[in-house]
């Protein structure tokens, strides 16, 4: 359950912004007495992925002999002087992005720093939904994380002991009876879960930390500390690196050997940051996540944070049970028989569902 958290992500996200952003102005300030600064683009500007950004300084001194831009760590131009360069922003991840010149002559260099932020530029690849097949699904469980591996679902059921506890369960698609199952603390909050060979990886969603089972025991071998990231809420594995969701439009990268955060990409559409990704499932080189609270999951591509997709789910299940919490959350894929499944919490049914292209 994460009632009021969206609310104050989004707030802690834009003080990040506009901090990062009055740090950047002051870096111009003293830049400007040192006699550069940028035109273009204007701290905190906004640009979309596939247009040319402009970038343009304002240097006083004549004697260069180049100039280094840099979009955060990565040089992406070199010049002889400051005329203007057109950067290519197709290849670049979505976001807040750094810019950085550095302008060298008379053997000194002097530096001058912007920033931008990346909307996407894609249209969303419309769908709806067929359902292939319905499956019974265990009411008890507030489904948190669904995988599927060799037959059978891998479940996290979520809550704290006054909503009657977090588990991790082994389940019988065909019936939906649960094989097997471990009860997590009263005071854990289970969230999602990804299968990694023998081992099966579950989040906490403000215990901030991750347990790591043996998949066919369910011994618990160990847990990781998060880092940056301060909640859990799903988790993919896309066969060499782990993808973890906060409830905001970070996707947290991890080490799947030692489950450290080692980056991060923010998710975009052509209107800005898409909040509330929560459970994930990697799908032919592409991230799928639903949206908390909606009927709702997007097709999203790893590489930039981009939507390319957008799944419609509207009356797979009765609306007037989300009232209680009991939205969509759950998306598993057989990648052998290109089956993809969804559930919800609490839901009495499991759906192996095909996306069907919208009508133009």
């Amino acid at each position: 359950m994460h009632f009021g958290l969206n609310r104050l992500q989004r707030i802690n996200r834009i003080l990040s912004v506009l901090l990062v952003s009055l740090v950047l102005w002051s870096c111009k300030d003293e830049n400007s007495t040192n006699g550069i600064s940028f035109i273009t683009p204007e701290i905190g500007s906004t640009a979309h992925a596939n247009q040319e950004l402009i970038v343009k300084l304002d240097f006083k001194n004549d004697k260069i002999d180049s100039v280094v831009y840099m979009i955060d760590s990565t040089v992406i131009e070199t010049r002889k002087d400051t005329s203007t360069v057109r950067i290519n922003t197709s290849k670049l991840k979505l976001g807040n992005r750094l810019l950085t010149a550095k302008v060298y002559g008379e053997g000194k260099m002097e530096e001058a720093t912007s920033n931008f932020v990346l909307f996407s530029s894609t249209e969303p690849e419309k769908f709806t939904y067929e359902v292939v097949q319905t499956f019974p699904h265990d009411t008890s469980s507030y489904t948190q994380g669904l995988e599927f591996h060799d037959g059978i679902f891998y479940e996290s059921d979520g809550g704290k002991a006054d909503l009657g506890g977090s588990s991790l369960r082994k389940v019988e698609p065909a019936t939906g009876k649960v094989l097997q199952k471990v009860d997590l603390s009263g005071d854990i909050f289970a969230e999602g879960l990804t299968v990694i060979g023998d081992k099966v990886i579950q989040l906490t969603w403000q215990s901030r930390v991750g347990f790591i089972y043996d998949k066919a025991t369910f011994k618990q071998l160990g847990q990781f500390p998060y880092q940056t990231s301060q909640e859990g809420w799903g988790l993919a594995f896309d066969g060499e690196k782990i993808y973890k969701s906060d409830g905001s439009n970070m996707l947290w990268i991890l080490n799947s050997e030692n489950y450290n955060e080692e980056g991060y990409i923010e998710v975009y559409d052509k209107n800005g940051p898409v909040d509330s990704l929560n459970e994930l499932e990697f799908i032919d080189g592409k991230l799928y996540a639903n949206i908390y609270e909606k009927n709702i999951i997007v097709i999203i591509d790893p590489e930039t944070g981009t939507i390319t997709g957008e799944i419609d789910l509207t009356g797979i299940y009765p609306s007037d049970r989300f009232q209680y919490g009991e939205v969509l959350n759950g998306i598993a894929y057989d990648p052998a028989g290109k089956h993809l499944f969804v559930t919800g919490k609490k839901w009495n049914k499991l759906f192996q569902i095909k996306p069907v292209k919208k009508a133009e």
